[in-house]
């Protein structure tokens, strides 16, 4: 599986148990364009999170729903046996799959991330 440029593109086969969240994405913009839910409601990133958009996650190439200026990235985090209850970021393609080949279940996720407003919303659910 592939972080970020997948999504940025076409997003990914399906694979069983798989959980896609861009309907609820697009949910959330139309209340948020509507004012049922605040601009600052939905940019909401735990500065942790911004932190590892900002400093380890690659480009989208794709600009903000929310902010002009804001540049999208894909944040991953694995969780499984002998990660911690934080799991692990993962930046790298290379890195998703050293940890695919572990022994054990391990469950991937992809946030969106604007590092500039803080807008972030999960964007896939997925067992490696």
């Amino acid at each position: 599986m592939a972080l970020g440029p997948r999504i940025a593109s076409h997003p990914a086969p399906a694979v069983p148990g798989s959980v896609d969240y861009r309907l609820r994405r697009r949910r959330l913009l139309a209340d948020v364009e509507a004012g049922t839910v605040s601009r600052s409601e939905a940019c909401d990133a735990h500065p942790d999170l911004i932190r590892a958009a900002r400093n380890a996650a690659p480009p989208l190439g794709r600009d903000c729903p929310l902010c002009p200026d804001g540049d999208l990235r894909i944040v991953g985090y694995v969780f499984g046996p002998r990660l911690g209850s934080g799991g692990k970021c993962v930046v790298s393609d290379a890195e998703l799959q050293r940890l695919a080949q572990r022994n054990g279940n391990f469950v991937a996720y992809e946030v969106e991330v604007c590092p500039k407003c803080g807008w972030n919303h999960l964007i896939r659910r997925y067992p490696l």
